[in-house]
């Protein structure tokens, strides 16, 4: 079980949990509990950046991990590659939330 938390330094992060998204701009905080099932994008026009927190802080590796695979492959990962890494940290896709992302 971990948790994460997010500082959007910069644009707009889309936060959803299938039920609920929730567009967070520069300067907002975003809390996911542990356990809530949950992805970020960024759909809009502009770059963003984020500081984001894990805990435990190991999973910080499955983002790293995701960027040399994506660089690696010079492209986004197919399913089964995103999947291959997601295995390796516990985590799987969204499917179905089961909690809110708290602003």
């Amino acid at each position: 079980m971990h948790d994460e938390t997010f500082l959007v330094t910069k644009g707009a992060i889309r936060f959803s949990t299938g039920k609920k998204d929730v567009d967070a701009k520069a300067g907002d905080y975003i809390v996911v509990p542990p356990r809530a099932v949950h992805t970020f994008s960024n759909p809009f026009d502009e770059e963003a950046e984020f500081f984001n927190t894990f805990s435990p802080a190991y999973y910080v590796d499955y983002l790293r991990l995701t960027a040399r695979a994506v660089a690696a492959k010079g492209g986004p990962l197919n399913e089964k590659e995103a999947r291959d890494i997601m295995a390796q940290f516990a985590t799987f896709p969204s499917e179905g939330p089961e909690e809110d992302i708290v602003e």
